[in-house]
């Protein structure tokens, strides 16, 4: 009776901590396995179908691919709560950092964490609760519990350009009456952004290096993550595993509110499960839901439920606090105009030298300092102006107007991925929908010259031309304001 208790007990638990479980797709979890990690329940993940294998995670990451922590850009910590299947509770701690010199500009383009990568690390209590225990004759003895302490240490590091690598080592201990035992395992990932709106990503998890009751169940998980705009997500994972039940993953996230400052926001997330080829317990495969809330780009608060069929529902709730965040540029140099100072009465001139004409003095010319709207301040390959560029621009249109002789010339630029035709027309409708915005903000037509000169003028070389998310690509795709007398590079 105490191994079916026992095993019983490991099952709930399984079903209440999500994929980075060892054993949640072993069904002979109390003989043979024992849970390693038990540390999938962030609310996020459970949320999205734990379709998170390629999704950047920050600290997170660490609990599904460790690779992913090369991308952590600020000190993080994170507090998981799990509860609901059979009185069984977990609570999970992570802490992460960049490691090395961390950027603290970011010049509006994409940051990476530190110099020599990032570094988190876990611990969990997981608690099964109160069992009936019995002697072989099915007599009552005594009640007892069992719990499970888990940690984990991971890092990870980009190593080629678009391409990162992570390790994770894990412990556990589970302890049962009068018997403790303890595992130990390892995670290897890679995360390679293919371009700039998709990522795979792909572990090998629960590598074992020493086990105190039985096999640990090891797998490969594989996935990608497109972030299809600044609002919507779609993610995808996989889970093949020797002799035991795959399963394949879905889920996507909606973001509501200022994605552009990263505040106030709303974000509704779903997922699906499907586990094959015949599980046995039929409430693993479902539907998943949540709802997410940040409210300062450093704190973001989410919860998750996590339907399983008649044996009730797991509740996930997951706060995550970030410090010592890279700051970025500001948007744009400011426009400075020189303008001509007035000139001065001419002398009165005696009559006797009344011949003698002064030359009439010479205004010196306005010059405008360079204004740059980079490739942030539009929608996503489009030229639609963002609040940031509307902002940055309304700053210097009243310069404009406080300076009515000066005029202004409106240049787009684009990168060399895609066509040279494609890049032309996006370099000339961006440097318009410019010009629009300061017309109609009441800067006269006449002031402003507006040019496309599309992927011909780049201020960084571009080694692959075929890929859109690289430095190089970003500055290149710029709008540059400047006097129309001075040379545009």
């Amino acid at each position: 009776m105490k191994i079916l208790s026992i095993g019983i007990g490991f099952i709930s638990a399984a079903l209440l901590c999500g994929q980075a479980s060892a054993v949640e797709t072993d069904y002979d979890a109390g003989t043979r396995a024992l849970p390693m990690q038990q540390a999938g329940g962030t609310a996020r993940a459970a949320a999205m179908g734990s379709a998170v294998v390629a999704l950047d995670q920050g600290s997170a990451s660490l609990l599904w691919n460790p690779a992913g922590l090369s991308r952590i850009k600020c000190t993080e910590v994170g507090v998981h709560h799990n509860s609901g299947l059979a009185g069984i509770n977990q609570e999970i701690g992570i802490i992460g950092m960049p490691l090395g010199t961390a950027k603290t500009e970011c010049n509006g383009k994409e940051c990476y964490g530190g110099s020599l990568g990032g570094i988190a690390a876990s611990f969990a209590y997981l608690d099964y609760g109160s069992f009936d225990g019995r002697n072989d004759l099915g007599q009552h003895t005594s009640d007892y519990r069992t719990r499970d302490y888990s940690g984990s240490l991971g890092w990870g590091k980009k190593l080629l350009p678009y391409f990162a690598g992570g390790i994770a080592l894990k412990v556990n201990q589970s302890i049962f009456p009068n018997k403790t035992y303890f595992n130990y395992a390892a995670d290897v990932g890679v995360l390679w952004n293919v371009r700039r709106s998709l990522d795979l990503g792909l572990t090998y998890s629960n590598i074992s290096l020493k086990s105190g009751i039985g096999d640990v169940v090891s797998g490969l998980r594989l996935g990608a993550a497109w972030t299809v705009d600044k609002h919507l997500l779609l993610t995808a994972s996989g889970e093949l595993q020797k002799s035991e039940m795959d399963r394949l993953q879905v889920g996507g996230e909606y973001l509501i509110g200022n994605t552009e400052n990263k505040k106030n926001i709303t974000a509704l997330r779903a997922g699906y499960q499907l586990n094959y080829p015949d599980p046995q317990l039929s409430g693993l495969t479902g539907l998943t839901m949540g709802i997410g809330f940040q409210f300062t780009p450093s704190m973001a608060m989410d919860y998750a439920i996590v339907p399983v069929g008649d044996l009730g529902a797991s509740h996930r709730l997951s706060l995550t606090v970030k410090f010592d965040c890279p700051k970025g540029r500001k948007p744009v140099v400011v426009m400075a105009v020189e303008v001509p100072a007035e000139p001065e009465p001419a002398p009165v001139i005696p009559a006797q030298a009344a011949f003698v004409q002064p030359a009439a003095p010479v205004a010196p010319p306005i010059v405008l300092k360079w204004v740059i709207l980079e490739d942030s301040h539009f929608d996503f390959d489009s030229s639609v102006l963002r609040r940031s560029g509307m902002s940055a621009l309304r700053q210097n249109i009243q310069l404009l107007k406080d300076n009515p002789k000066a005029k202004v010339r409106v240049a787009g630029y684009a990168s060399a991925s895609g066509t040279e035709e494609y890049n032309q027309l996006l370099s000339e409708r961006r440097a318009v929908a410019v010009t629009t915005f300061m017309i109609k903000e009441g800067i006269a037509p006449d002031r402003i010259v507006t040019v496309g000169f599309g992927e011909l003028r780049p201020v960084e070389f571009e080694e692959d031309p075929n890929l859109i998310h690289t430095d190089a690509a970003k500055a290149n795709r710029r709008v540059e304001l400047t006097s129309p007398g001075q040379r545009v590079q």
